[in-house]
């Protein structure tokens, strides 16, 4: 499996030559000894040397990138393993995830759900329910089956589209004693029973207390969810919940092969600090396989001491960071609703039924905190979702930068879910990046065709082609729970533009393979502004790595998703998925 070399004999190479076969799961050497992993290929995603069959990795960084035969000189000069597990496997920069919500993964672990599409998680498999029957009746024997009846019972996963209108006196009918939460499959929007509402400390007959929660239906959307998110999260976020829930995320993000993720909203459930220590309590340890960025969230648009008294908290955060559990000089808003519950702002023609979608940030409170947050030099990171949405954000860029120009302000727009030709055009005259959510057109598009956008629009859900043929630089997010996370899973997507039902969807905004790694290496470092630390294998970076049991550039297309992950290297330590 390895073998000890060196250029003269000592007796630590000749103590290490009798442990390093012993070793397997882990490699791990001194400072100044190099392990020389060999693989059948080793995509760099690096221009200049696109392809190699071995990388030497010393300290946790990559030193040397090629052939053993080109890497003589560092052989020649120092003590080195050449480890041969990845002869017939596949490398790549290690897959970064820059858009995942851990306490939102978290809490829905530990729920109920009932979904319209299928998933496969460790430890959970759940068949798609459609029709409202079908659903009624799946959580009728969800609550016979939940063992703990004193418990509020929380479902996660409904969506009306598939699942039909559900509503407070729907959710009576199958208890007024119990608490019940059913919680739509955007996160935006949970709706409860009259048991519900009392847990909530709501008393039903009394004025609604937020304009976006209907009493009468029991529905809590967008701002008005934040109402009810304390006591739910309270509750699912308890010690005893929450521990065990981060422990199967990890299991969820090791198994999607990712060694960078992004908490895009860090400090929304507990806080800031209470949310960095409880993540490094569970990710810190030298057992995590890998990093996570944390990006806080300005969410109130009135903050107490106003919006400089919220930036000084935030420029104070840096200096908690770890090795693993980063933070820099990022911050998330956010401007229009959700994608999956239709409460993006859409441009004329608006939606069929002539709803109309809702702002989480009303552009005039978007614009102030985003004007303090720029003056400040922090990068942006703005969740936007439908046209009219994103014509307000890239109004409010225009207007920072003709005030207060930067270079290379890399301001980020998440999801953009629906955009035009001529706003990708404009988006990239004003320098932006992207983190694309493709998962909206495989889950969504079929559907929305006939309900709220048409085919037209609904076919052009996802336009990342249009965003790369305007020089964008675009990366892939899940968002977890929105998709699974799973980069070669998001990247198939946007490959294909196939939906659950087997469509295909405007080819013509179709990327290649290779763009598609692309978009889940080196271009989501480079929204995370990492690119000179991870997202390609060059001598200098951070030794992460993933390795797959095929080709990803050599296979059919339509096969990216289906490649087996063997495992992972962070930063010069094997993990292989099957020993986890």
């Amino acid at each position: 499996m390895t073998q000890r070399l060196g250029s003269m004999y000592s007796p630590r190479a000749a103590r290490a030559a009798l442990i390093v076969p012993l070793v397997f799961a882990c490699v791990a050497v001194m400072a100044d000894d190099l392990t020389v992993f060999k693989a059948r290929s080793i995509i760099t995603m690096d221009e200049t040397l696109p392809r190699a069959d071995a990388v030497a990795v010393a300290g946790g960084r990559i030193v040397a990138v090629g052939s053993v035969e080109s890497m003589s000189g560092w052989l020649g000069a120092r003590d080195h393993v050449v480890d041969t597990r990845f002869e017939d496997l596949v490398l790549v920069p290690g897959l970064i995830d820059n858009h995942l919500h851990p306490f939102l993964g978290a809490m829905l672990l530990n729920t109920d759900w009932i979904t319209p599409h299928e998933w496969d998680l460790p430890g959970l498999r759940v068949a798609r329910t459609r029709g409202r029957d079908a659903y009624v009746r799946r959580l009728e024997a969800a609550l016979a089956e939940s063992a703990d009846t004193s418990d509020p019972f929380i479902t996660w996963g409904y969506h009306e589209i598939w699942h039909g209108p559900i509503t407070r006196p729907d959710l009576d009918r199958l208890s007024r004693e119990r608490p019940i939460v059913v919680w739509q499959r955007s996160f935006h929007e949970v709706i409860v029973n009259t048991a519900g509402l009392a847990w909530l400390g709501i008393d039903p007959g009394a004025p609604s207390p937020h304009h976006e929660i209907d009493l009468a239906a029991g529905r809590f959307s967008e701002r008005g969810l934040l109402v009810a998110l304390g006591t739910i999260g309270a509750h699912l976020l308890a010690p005893e919940r929450i521990e065990p829930g981060l422990a199967r995320l990890g299991d969820v993000i090791r198994r999607g092969g990712i060694t960078t993720i992004g908490d895009m909203g860090a400090g929304g459930y507990l806080g800031f600090e209470k949310e960095f220590a409880v993540q490094q309590a569970a990710f810190g340890g030298d057992d995590t396989p890998f990093r996570v960025v944390l990006v806080p969230a300005a969410i109130e648009t009135n903050p107490a001491g106003g919006i400089g008294a919220l930036a000084d908290a935030f420029d104070g955060y840096a200096a908690l960071a770890t090795d693993r559990i980063r933070v820099g000089r990022h911050v998330k808003l956010l401007a229009d609703g959700a994608f999956f519950a239709q409460y993006m702002r859409m441009n004329p023609p608006g939606y069929i039924d002539g709803h109309e979608g809702k702002w989480l940030t009303e552009p005039a409170d978007l614009l102030a905190l985003a004007r303090e947050f720029w003056g400040r030099g922090f990068q942006l990171h703005v969740h936007v979702n439908g046209d009219a949405g994103l014509d307000a954000v890239l109004d409010i860029l225009a207007e920072l930068l003709d005030e207060r120009p930067r270079v290379d302000h890399r301001l980020t727009l998440h999801h953009v879910g629906y955009s035009s030709n001529d706003q990708l055009r404009r988006a990239a005259r004003l320098g932006v990046a992207v983190s694309a959510q493709p998962y909206y057109l495989w889950a969504l598009a079929d559907a929305y065709a006939e309900h709220g956008l048409g085919y037209d629009r609904a076919s052009q859900i996802s336009r990342i082609g249009g965003m790369l043929r305007n020089g964008i630089p675009v990366s892939l997010h899940s968002d977890f729970t929105m998709a699974p996370a799973a980069p070669l899973t998001l990247a198939w997507v946007a490959v294909n533009r196939l939906t659950a039902d087997g469509t295909l969807m405007a080819r013509e905004e179709r990327i290649s393979v290779k763009q598609a790694l692309r978009a889940i290496t080196i271009d989501a470092a480079f929204a995370l502004r990492m690119e000179h630390e991870i997202g390609s294998i060059v001598a200098g970076k951070r030794a992460d790595f993933t390795v797959l049991e095929a080709d990803p550039l050599e296979i059919a297309p339509q096969k990216l998703k289906d490649i087996p992950i063997w495992g992972t290297v962070y930063e010069g330590t094997v993990y292989p998925i099957s020993r986890q």
